[in-house]
């Protein structure tokens, strides 16, 4: 049975991937032009082992938002367990690496998947020390700004309830 400290370690790491998706949209360019080709409505559902923590996002009026629920996402990711969402979210594999052993099933139209596979490895770049990031990723992507800033927008965006729970 995977302890409740594990689980807690997923479920703050997808809370941190958000905001890190709405911060470096304001840092990062590469980062804002992919959320320009974002059409109305899309949504993300990540989805963490049977019954795990999960991320719902969708983008509505030029705010990434995080919701309880989707019924129906334009793409879902499925981590297939949660020893190996832990191993994913805490640095100790890449997204090339579970693609690779199979570790997660994705539903979607490709052009949706590849963007968000094009976030996760921005995201990845400035949460990840460069020692992890050389390890987990085979081309990892130069930041834009120092991670530090990143880090700061985070944490004061935690501290003023920034990122809560739309309904």
């Amino acid at each position: 049975m995977w302890s409740s400290i594990k689980i807690l370690t997923v479920s703050i790491v997808l809370r941190v991937v958000h905001a890190a998706l709405i911060e470096l949209r304001a840092l990062d360019s590469r980062v804002a032009k992919e959320f320009e080709r974002f059409p109305e409505g899309l949504s993300y559902s990540i989805r963490t082992g049977f019954e795990g923590p999960t991320l719902h996002v969708l983008w509505q009026d030029g705010v990434l938002k995080r919701v309880p629920s989707l019924p129906a996402p334009v793409c879902s990711l499925r981590i297939k367990s949660m020893p190996l969402s832990f191993q994913l979210f805490t640095g100790q594999m890449g997204m090339a690496q579970a693609y690779a052993r199979h570790a997660f099933t994705m539903a979607g139209e490709v052009a949706d998947v590849m963007r968000l596979a094009r976030l996760v490895n921005l995201v990845e770049a400035y949460l990840f020390p460069k020692i992890m990031t050389r390890r987990i990723m085979t081309d990892v992507p130069e930041t834009e700004v120092c991670f530090l800033r990143a880090y700061a927008r985070i944490a004061w965006g935690f501290l003023t309830c920034k990122y809560k729970l739309s309904k």
